[in-house]
């Protein structure tokens, strides 16, 4: 599963760099705006629907039918997303999308794929298979940088980059993910009251997202310019690129986590939680002093100087993705114990004063969106993680 994030990684870097450089900073805005919308919905919504369906696979033991009494509640959640995504593609394509109507068709194909992406790695997951997990995850990422490539050597274009992005998720369907054990679900099996946790659960990520990936969004409707959107969003999907990563690795933690939370070992898991945050607000300090010495630059040689950061914003993103990364660890405790409605307090606090320093500070759009996703991670990360114990949400 390690290597396959790493290649994951590397080939969505890749992805970007080819697509960056051959559209220009004018020309990858589209790209930017349908990738963080994908991301933001995969995150949001996607991914706790792959979560809860690990955790209840674990809990399951892997077994056939594990998931029949709630189907249709995790469909209902992905169909969601899909109507949010083409809908919001349509009613911006003269912001973002130059007006283009294929767009439109374009997102529809992007975020059903995604969808099914989301249903067969929880599926993986959950019955253990961390082989298959990684695979699946090099498959879709060497798909996407070749498709890359194939387009920057014939004619370049916003469509056939998105196109790219649409049609590679299918890869998981090779895995044959919903392959399952021969046995069959306990029928005395109690569920985890899915509506709640779901709930919670999106709650809670849809405002960790709106700190970590809603900001080349939020820099245009603050007054920033198309360029301003490229800079943002390359800057801060390169600097995000661990947390990114970690939606992966964390599926290797959540059913371990699931485990403890099944035997009652709470303290175990507490322990964990202060542990994983001290290490958060570490990684935090030094992210965002290496960022500082070295962001601009790196950002400029990959992309292009017109992408380049200052010192200061590379250094608000570097260590606002530091602990974005130790929360994102220490959100599985609580996923993983079925405490989402306090996941979802300490996000949505981390957010309000993400907000709040957005609308205060008196800087350039890019460097108010920088200080909002510093600030934001960092008061999630020291809720979340040292938080005194209560019964579960």
């Amino acid at each position: 599963m390690l290597a396959g994030t790493v290649v994951s990684a590397l080939t969505v870097l890749g992805f970007q760099i080819i697509a960056g450089r051959s559209l220009g900073a004018e020309g990858f805005a589209p790209i930017g705006v349908i990738w963080t919308v994908s991301f933001v919905l995969y995150t949001v919504l996607m991914i706790p629907v792959e979560q809860f369906i690990t955790r209840r696979l674990v809990i399951a033991a892997g077994a056939r039918g594990a998931l029949a009494s709630d189907r249709s509640i995790p469909l209902s959640i992905l169909a969601a997303a899909w109507v949010i995504g083409v809908g919001f593609v349509a009613v911006t394509l003269d912001v973002f999308f130059e007006g283009r109507v294929v767009f439109v068709a374009i997102a529809a194909a992007l975020f059903a794929s995604r969808g099914l992406l989301a249903v067969g790695r929880g599926s993986l997951a959950g019955r253990r298979r961390y082989t298959a997990y990684g695979l699946s995850l090099m498959a879709e990422g060497i798909g996407l940088l070749a498709l890359a490539v194939v387009v920057a050597l014939s004619t370049p274009s916003a469509v056939a980059y998105a196109t790219a992005m649409a049609v590679t998720p299918i890869a998981i369907v090779a895995f044959r993910p919903w392959t399952s054990t021969g046995l069959l679900a306990n029928r005395d099996f109690k569920d985890d009251r899915a509506v709640p946790f779901l709930g919670y659960l999106i709650l809670g990520t849809a405002a960790s997202q709106l700190i970590i990936a809603g900001a080349p969004i939020v820099v245009r409707l603050i007054g920033g310019t198309a360029s301003a959107v490229s800079i943002v969003f390359v800057t801060f999907t390169l600097f995000r690129g661990p947390v990114t990563s970690a939606y992966n690795l964390v599926a290797r933690v959540l059913p371990d986590f699931t485990d403890l939370s099944v035997r009652g070992e709470q303290s175990s898991l507490d322990h964990w939680r202060h542990r994983i945050a001290i290490g958060g607000f570490a990684l935090a300090a030094f992210a965002g002093g290496l960022s500082y010495l070295a962001g601009p630059a790196i950002v400029g040689a990959l992309y292009g100087d017109e992408f380049a950061p200052t010192s200061t914003v590379a250094a608000l993103a570097g260590a606002g993705i530091g602990a974005g990364l130790g929360a994102l660890f220490v959100g599985q405790i609580y996923i993983a114990s079925g405490r989402t409605g306090r996941l979802a307090v300490g996000w949505l606090l981390g957010l309000l004063v993400a907000a709040i320093a957005v609308v205060v500070t008196g800087t350039d759009p890019i460097t108010r969106v920088a200080i909002g996703l510093a600030v934001g991670e960092g008061v999630a990360l020291a809720i979340l993680g040292f938080a005194p114990k209560r019964s579960t949400a």
